[in-house]
């Protein structure tokens, strides 16, 4: 079974991987199971340093009820979280905070961007800040379930 999560960035040349948290895993392994997943990125306007697609078609109704996982709050959260929200059915949400966020909310976190990737993961968030604001570049981004051996 697959364990960490990938996300890439190909127009960048870039991608992270992350790791499961201690909690949550169920709903990691959920999303892992859907993958892989694509979309467009986008970043929070007002909240701060945060990544996120919206809208991703998931294969599998969640198992889990949402209301029942670990939620973390945005602000407090470690830089290089990933954040889930599935709004209904089988439509899901992924976040990544790359950086400081002032808007207070909480949703579950499922997975944690590796220190090593951290330095990658700001520069995605900065390349769509700035095509967000300047360049109106689209960005796709994919999300793929790896074993370590994949890497």
């Amino acid at each position: 079974m697959p364990h960490l999560l990938e996300m890439e960035w190909p127009t960048l040349g870039i991608s992270v991987v992350s790791e499961p948290l201690p909690y949550n895993q169920d709903y990691y392994h959920y999303f892992l199971d859907n993958c892989p997943l694509e979309g467009i990125q986008s970043h929070g306007v007002v909240s701060g340093r945060l990544l996120y697609i919206m809208n991703l078609r998931l294969t599998e109704f969640p198992k889990q009820r949402y209301m029942d996982l670990t939620m973390e709050d945005l602000v407090e959260a470690d830089i290089g979280r990933i954040f889930v929200f599935v709004t209904f059915g089988k439509v899901g949400s992924i976040m990544a905070k790359y950086g400081e966020i002032t808007e207070p909310m909480s949703y579950p976190t499922i997975a944690q961007v590796r220190k090593e990737d951290m330095d990658k993961l700001r520069q995605a968030g900065e390349a769509e800040w700035n095509a967000i604001y300047r360049t109106k570049e689209i960005i796709p981004v994919v999300y793929r379930a790896k074993e370590q051996g994949e890497l």
